[in-house]
């Protein structure tokens, strides 16, 4: 019922918002007619040029476990919310398709999408989208180890195959880049001189000092960024199974935030896949128009009357899939909102993005700690 009135009220506000968005968004493609413009940061500058033969998996014997937080750097063209909430969702499919690549591989340990980075993982990989448009798609890629060093930092570029995004069911235009990605992480981590045992023990205190800093300082050594053991405790010590039970706690949140997203995300990534394929046609027209000398001005003229009719007719078919790709945006947005979790026989309700919920539900474990003064 609460899922019915979110959708019959939204649609009055989605058709007045999109008016706002596409207006913003059809000046955008006009702009398109201009040379392109050069990057405006360090990551952008040089980006890896994904073929499309990178389906290849790097050869790896590893059960280290990979957090991947993924987040969007994509300029809003409307400034509105709902532009953004759909960036921040584009954001977590394409995470999403990542992961899936890493669990495909079958040679890692536990893969997980977290809100935020963390140390429960010995491995986060941290994902920022720079570009997606259809045509082409641009993410900068960090890999950092427990112990503190990046492993890898660089930005991937992959193009749309001109077949890759014609019917919402083929396979992601984009899968290149994510194999890319899976294979450098493979071999950065085959180069590393730790073994998966200390890296584990490691993960496991820089957590617990986490939460309770004096009892565990003891444990570790820290020069500049990079993190050392020094020692471990005793599996049977009460503190070591108290941090343990409570980094279970962290774990169910993030693998129930994770089973809310599964369904809806599967569910919009057929629309986001129809979208990719608008977006796609209309910015080759006009590529195609500007590779024959038609300038924004030409296209604005009276004579160009016919030119502004195929216009209309791309950017319609644009709009309707990305009208149905915002709802669904929208109904993800407001159903995970919030998040209920039970944590020693107490109910904790947890409301707001999924960061705000993800910072809450710390705070909830390190209070514990706290309040049973166990260090």
């Amino acid at each position: 019922m609460h899922h019915a009135l979110i959708k019959n009220r939204s649609i009055h506000q989605i058709n007045g918002q999109l008016l706002i968005l596409f207006a913003a968004f059809s000046s955008s493609l006009t702009n398109a007619f201009a040379a392109p413009q050069s990057p405006d940061s360090e990551r952008e500058k040089s980006a890896i040029l994904v073929a499309s033969s990178e389906r290849g998996v790097v050869t790896l014997t590893s059960d280290l476990d990979i957090g991947i937080t993924i987040s969007s750097d994509i300029p809003l063209q409307s400034g509105t919310a709902m532009e953004g909430a759909f960036r921040e969702t584009e954001a977590q499919l394409l995470g999403a398709k990542q992961r899936r690549v890493f669990e495909n591989a079958g040679q890692w340990g536990v893969v997980r999408l977290y809100p935020q980075p963390s140390l429960i993982p010995q491995l986060m990989l941290d994902m920022v989208v720079l570009q997606s448009d259809g045509r082409q798609l641009r993410v900068h890629a960090m890999l950092t180890g427990v112990h503190g060093d990046t492993l890898l930092s660089d930005t991937y570029l992959d193009y749309a195959s001109s077949e890759g995004v014609l019917t919402a069911d083929n396979e992601d235009p984009f899968t290149d880049l994510f194999h890319r990605i899976h294979n450098d992480v493979a071999t950065k981590v085959s180069l590393m001189p730790e073994s998966e045992d200390y890296l584990r023990q490691l993960s496991f205190l820089r957590y617990a000092q986490q939460l309770a800093p004096q009892a565990f300082e003891a444990y570790l050594s820290r020069e500049g960024e990079s993190w050392h053991l020094l020692r471990a405790p005793a599996e049977q010590d009460p503190m070591y199974q108290r941090i343990s039970k409570l980094r279970e706690y962290e774990l169910l949140f993030v693998d129930t935030i994770d089973e809310q997203l599964t369904s809806a995300l599967r569910e919009i990534d057929t629309a986001y896949r129809l979208w990719l394929r608008a977006s796609k046609e209309q910015l080759d027209w006009l590529e195609k128009r500007r590779a024959r000398g038609v300038n924004a001005e030409g296209l604005a003229d009276d004579s160009a009357f016919a030119r502004h009719q195929a216009v209309y007719a791309a950017y319609r078919s644009l709009k309707i899939h990305e009208q149905e790709l915002f709802e669904l945006v929208l109904d993800l947005e407001s159903e995970s909102r919030s998040t209920a979790l039970e944590i020693e026989e107490t109910v904790v309700t947890l409301e707001g993005t999924l960061e705000q919920q993800y910072r809450e539900w710390r705070e909830a474990l390190a209070k514990i700690m706290m309040l049973e003064n166990v260090f």
